[in-house]
């Protein structure tokens, strides 16, 4: 899924539903529902190295270890 889809889904459940704007976030460990956990941290851009089980680099700890973007371009957004 994009952000942008992401973020119009959220939107279109806000505004069908204001009193979600006050309840938790939580995210499933599976798609078989094996268990949730509360979002804690907020979005963060980086890059994906790999597929799904590769490694995520956050855009701040690639600039504090002065890697060039070239090498890691930015190509995903962690929501947590």
């Amino acid at each position: 899924m994009k952000l942008k889809q992401y973020i119009e889904n959220l939107q279109k459940l806000a505004k069908e539903n204001p009193e979600s704007l006050d309840m938790d976030v939580v995210y499933a460990a599976d798609d078989e529902g094996n268990g949730y956990q509360k979002v804690v941290y907020a979005p963060t851009l980086g890059n994906l190295n790999g597929d799904f089980s590769g490694e995520f680099y956050s855009v701040e700890s690639l600039r504090e270890d002065g890697e060039e973007e070239e090498d890691y371009p930015i190509n995903a957004v962690c929501i947590n």
